[in-house]
């Protein structure tokens, strides 16, 4: 298997900055690719448990330590001109798109009572609503060169749990999957889901550690996941190897969901 499968691809990753996002990115870097480095801030996130110490931004780390190159372009998901200036960027930059990774989310914890209007609302414009927008405005240079998109939904998205506005958002990104790879299957774009379980990045930030020691619970494996799983599962998606894969949701969760029987 070659080491450089994306050599020459052009790979859009939202939300590249930090945690996952940056794990894909570094992957399809680490592959030869030209990423772009999609987000609204450039600065990646320290946590408090998973990179406290991470400083060097994704675009720098993927041109000075992978074969690939970067560059990072400001994007608000939430925001469809934003999107829309983001694709036709990274096309006038690169000539295309072969590949797009929407990634870029949040997480917001509270039930019902506890959860604003407003905070409802912006988890469904980032986690939902974002990755419509950049498959609305990267399918047509998709199409042109029979690309692929990769999106990354939750283990939330199938059992719930994570919050109303989280498990709804990804629950949408699941079967968004499924109605574009339907639609886009004849134009030979493939379109896949992969659905993480416990990831170490900052967005852990948000758990207790009774919350962690369930995670242990239910993750079969002896350890938790790491940016870096999803990255290759994400190169595979995206690779000649996966050609006749589209429509499908890939659990990277050390079994998390063997216990829900999904």
């Amino acid at each position: 298997m070659s080491k450089n499968r994306h050599a020459e691809r052009t790979v859009v990753v939202t939300g590249a900055a930090s945690g996952i996002g940056r794990g894909i990115a570094r992957r399809f870097g680490d592959e030869g690719a030209k990423v772009v480095v999609a987000d609204i801030q450039k600065r990646p996130k320290q946590g408090a448990r998973y990179d406290s110490d991470v400083t060097t931004s994704t675009d720098i780390v993927i041109t000075e330590e992978t074969p690939g190159e970067a560059t990072y372009i400001e994007t608000d998901v939430a925001d469809a001109d934003s999107v829309a200036a983001m694709v036709e960027t990274a096309v006038e930059t690169y000539g295309g798109i072969d590949v797009l990774v929407n990634n870029a989310g949040i997480q917001i914890v509270g039930d019902t009572q506890s959860t604003s209007v407003q905070e409802w609302q912006r988890s469904i414009d980032i986690d939902l609503s974002g990755a419509f927008y950049c498959a609305k405005f990267a399918v047509p240079h998709l199409v042109a060169r029979q690309g692929q998109i990769i999106n990354i939904g939750s283990v939330r998205g199938f059992e719930g749990g994570g919050g109303p506005p989280y498990a709804s958002a990804k629950g949408g990104v699941v079967n968004m999957t499924r109605d574009l790879a339907i639609e886009l299957g004849e134009d030979g774009v493939r379109v896949n889901c992969i659905n993480p379980g416990y990831i170490e990045t900052p967005l852990q930030d948000i758990n207790t550690d009774e919350d962690v020691a369930k995670a242990e619970e239910h993750t079969l494996l002896p350890r938790f996941g790491k940016p870096s799983d999803i990255g290759d599962a994400a190169v595979f998606l995206a690779s000649d190897e996966a050609a006749f894969i589209t429509g499908a949701n890939l659990a990277v969760d050390g079994g998390w969901l063997a216990h829900s029987g999904l």
